[in-house]
């Protein structure tokens, strides 16, 4: 929840928009984007290529329309207009309403890129648009442009490419100037938002102004930035909508970092959390494999991300010891898909009880396979290789007709405090449901609640409330994971560890995350929240028990 000063501000920014129009997709933009391949030397063969690719290869059929030039494509000076020049050593052409015409001609849309800073990322001299807004809008309008990828690099001073922390370089400003900008002009331009994620509340301030919004630092090629990435999206859910939609960062299909298998994980944890989907490999058969083009083509996850009721899949369980988490999401026509994602090394198989999902039965079909797997109930099992992300879509389904009730609620407040720990008052609104939050702090801090009520004896669900904000920004590069770790312990019982992704848009807004707990006796029971090794847990607000 955001801070007073920053509602504050959040309310005059979405004033200033109360006449707009804003012009926001339908769905969640497909295409494809010059950096993750070229990085920022683009030139007019690469972009005439793969567009050419693009619509020869059967993608812009499939909605891979937006085709943007990222960094690179400028010269140093503007003209004496102040308008941005294309470097047309790499543009012969011209660029601009050129190379518009040229993939309005393909049947595709014009993606330009610029940044709400003094320069262009990955340059020392190339402009971007800070302080141009209007006279850039009007630009890009001019040339045809259809959407603008909007960076956050230089933002503070022509020194420093990249600054996560600073006032000015996390405030909404420069971003939501450009988007007045843009809502000026005589021509529908999608805003795509790249400021990675960093300050508060972006999931308050970014979906009324832009279609789509970075949620976290730049993918690379490994398969740890699928962890990284999402556990940042988790919070999301509360804000994504039609023509607003959380930004996991262009795909890496096809580069060679990943298996097939990790591919098509990838694919499907960006289509259920409703990501844009950008290509980032070359549309060319001879430089991208045909099994990853035949994942990008897989028209039935195509359809889950771009489902017309726009709503992002939510994070159900986690198994973290296990390696293991169900993700669930709303379909339109009364469906629903259910993830199944497996995160270890190796094979294993899962037992989902479909009660989770408050599903008694319904009509299966596995997307990736395009099989019918008729009526599944109850508990299902599933063999997963390694790295695996089973994608099921529930149709026909009947709701559980009985569900878990809460057992009681427990405030951390309430609990014994052991090591370094702090209880922290929260303001109105904040640390939901009970308003304060304890901070467990490194090695040897717990949070003990010596009087928790059971009827009966065995495993229990919990919620936990919780807030955790340790952004993977600087660390993302390294092994950073937006997650925290806490252990639970039930009757003294051996501690049970469970990693917690990021809760929402600062150390105030809490999420809640249910796990399956064992160890309980009926009458009354201990349990321990802890710190996991030397490291600092979550914030923990409390938890409720359903039996």
């Amino acid at each position: 929840m955001a801070s007073s000063s920053s509602v504050t501000a959040l309310l005059a920014l979405l004033a200033a928009l109360a006449e707009a129009t804003l012009y926001k997709t339908t769905a969640p933009p497909m295409g494809w984007n010059s950096y993750n391949f070229y990085g920022c030397n683009p030139a007019e063969d690469i972009i005439k290529e793969n567009a050419q690719g693009l619509v020869d290869l059967g993608l812009a059929d499939l909605g891979y329309v937006y085709l943007t030039t990222d960094c690179g494509w400028m010269t140093s000076d503007r003209d004496s207009e102040g308008r941005l020049q294309w470097n047309t050593t790499l543009f012969p052409s011209g660029g601009g309403k050129a190379l518009g015409d040229y993939l309005h001609g393909l049947g595709l849309k014009f993606g330009l890129y610029s940044g709400a800073g003094y320069y262009q990322c990955g340059s020392t001299d190339l402009p971007a648009s800070l302080g141009y807004e209007e006279i850039d809008a009007e630009t890009f309008a001019d040339w045809g442009g259809d959407s603008l990828k909007y960076d956050n690099c230089y933002a503070v001073t022509p020194d420093t490419m990249v600054d996560y922390v600073s006032a000015e370089a996390t405030s909404p400003d420069r971003h939501q100037k450009m988007a007045t900008s843009l809502d000026s002009v005589d021509r529908d331009v999608a805003y795509f938002i790249c400021q990675w994620g960093i300050g508060e509340d972006l999931e308050e301030w970014a979906p009324p102004i832009a279609d789509t919004f970075r949620i976290s630092n730049d993918i690379y090629t490994s398969w740890r930035n699928m962890w990284r990435i999402t556990n940042q999206v988790v919070p999301f859910y509360r804000s994504t909508t039609v023509g607003a939609y959380p930004d996991m960062d262009m795909l890496i299909v096809g580069l060679g970092a990943l298996s097939l298998q990790e591919e098509k994980f990838h694919f499907s944890m960006w289509a259920i959390n409703k990501s844009p989907l950008g290509i980032g490999a070359p549309a060319n058969e001879e430089l991208t494999p045909t099994e990853s083009f035949d994942i990008l083509r897989n028209t039935e996850i195509i359809a889950i991300n771009q489902d017309s009721l726009g709503k992002q899949a939510r994070l159900i369980r986690r198994y973290t010891e296990e390696e293991w988490d169900i993700w669930a999401g709303e379909l339109s026509g009364s469906r629903m898909v259910l993830g199944i994602a497996n995160w270890k090394n190796n094979t294993q198989t899962v037992a989902v009880d479909l009660a989770a999902v408050n599903v008694s039965e319904a009509s299966a079909r596995d997307a990736w396979e395009a099989a019918d797997l008729g009526v599944i109930s109850g508990v299902q099992t599933y063999e997963l290789a390694g790295h695996e992300m089973r994608i099921l879509v529930l149709s026909d389904i009947v709701t559980a007709s009985s569900s878990q009730v809460s057992a009681g609620y427990y405030s951390a407040a309430n609990a014994t405090l052991a090591g370094n720990t702090t209880d922290t008052a929260c303001g109105s609104g904040e640390c939901i449901p009970a308003g304060s939050k304890v901070s467990i702090t490194g090695g040897n801090s717990s949070v003990t609640f010596a009087s928790v009520t059971a009827s009966t004896d065995g495993s229990k669900l919990i919620g936990v409330d919780y807030v955790n904000y340790e952004l993977a920004l600087d660390t993302s590069w390294g092994w950073g994971s937006n997650t925290l770790n806490m252990t639970v312990a039930v009757n003294r019982g051996a501690p049970k560890r469970w990693a917690f992704p990021i809760s929402g848009g600062d150390w105030y807004e809490s999420d809640r995350m249910f796990l399956e707990v064992g160890g309980f006796v009926a009458g009354v029971n201990q349990v321990v929240f802890a710190a996991s090794g030397d490291a600092s847990a979550p914030d923990l607000v409390g938890f409720e028990v359903f039996e």
